[in-house]
């Protein structure tokens, strides 16, 4: 650990580093185009990578810049990559929209072996581009450019889009982010609430009607039962919020409001089974049920469904009383 150093953390467990916790990380080179140089350095911990591709993508890599460690994102693998890989294509097959009609003309006229070849050919062409240290520093230039665009455009709007603590670095700006970061969680908070009382409206509005449509349904099948007429045993559903409902069949709803005591065989075949009850002169007088396997209809649901007709009729002349 004799070349290690502790550094400053832009960022720790995603966020901005206001502690100024530190690692203890190992420079892995600098990178220069002649103009622009950058350090890039790596933790001294054991590798994070599970499953490493090479012996280069067993650690993130982190750029310093005024002082800080920001993490890249990517290993050297991933960095070589993106750097090598649209010169390499280019220069292989054309361009990488290409690589599929490539790799299959090889496999055609010479088969798996032939493929294996190209694609180590490739990867070779991909380090060889990817390594140089020109290109690298244009993508990481272009990059941080990028970041900085976000920063100043968060500056200039007070806040209202995203404050990025990366161009703010560049910018030696961090204490500004700050500033325009907070403005910025606030406005977000702002949103937030104001979309979560549009949903909660929107919530409420939807329950009160459905509950009014199923309300609608329920005295029509009442007024069915005072005048006689088939009853359809249809679901009703009503709503303690958008997802806290409950479903009934409708002629059990109507045994529970009118506290006729089914037992819970018949509750479910009625749920289950019934499709219509036919009312006239005050009497359940037939019903219709859908028949299954070996299914077949209730013995008690006439006594059940006249007890029904019993309540309701009697609320209704206490009504008029």
């Amino acid at each position: 650990m004799g070349n290690s150093k502790l550094m400053p953390l832009l960022f720790y467990h995603g966020n901005f580093n206001r502690e100024g916790r530190r690692m203890r990380a190992v420079l892995e080179r600098e990178i220069s185009d002649g103009t622009q140089t950058y350090r890039l350095w790596r933790s001294a911990g054991k590798s994070v990578v599970k499953y490493p591709r090479a012996e280069n993508d067993k650690y993130l890599l982190y750029l310093e810049i005024n002082g800080y460690l920001a993490s890249l994102r990517m290993t050297d693998f991933n960095l070589t990559d993106i750097c090598g890989f649209d010169p390499a294509a280019q220069k292989l097959y054309g361009g990488k929209e290409n690589r599929g009609t490539w790799l299959n003309a090889i496999e055609e006229s010479g088969g798996y072996e032939a493929v294996s070849a190209a694609v180590a050919e490739e990867r070779k062409e991909i380090e060889r581009y990817g390594g140089d240290p020109a290109r690298q520093t244009e993508y990481i230039r272009n990059l941080l450019g990028e970041h900085v665009s976000t920063y100043l455009k968060s500056k200039e709007n007070g806040g209202q889009t995203f404050p990025d603590f990366i161009g703010a670095l560049v910018m030696n700006e961090l204490a500004k982010c700050v500033e325009l970061s907070a403005a910025y969680r606030a406005e977000q908070q702002a949103e937030d609430d104001a979309r979560r009382v549009c949903i909660e409206a929107e919530d409420k509005a939807y329950c009160e009607e459905q509950n009014r449509l199923a309300e609608q349904t329920v005295l029509s099948a009442i007024q069915i039962i005072r005048n006689g007429g088939v009853l359809e045993n249809t679901t009703v559903t009503f709503y303690w919020n958008r997802s806290n409902f409950d479903v009934y069949s409708l002629v059990n709803y109507l045994m529970r409001q009118y506290a006729v005591k089914v037992p819970l065989r018949t509750y479910h075949w009625i749920s289950a089974n019934l499709c219509s009850a036919t009312i006239q002169d005050g009497r359940c007088s037939d019903y219709r049920y859908y028949r299954k396997k070996g299914g077949r209809g209730s013995r008690k649901f006439f006594e059940y469904m006249n007890a029904l007709i019993q309540a309701v009729t009697t609320q209704t002349a206490e009504e008029a009383a």
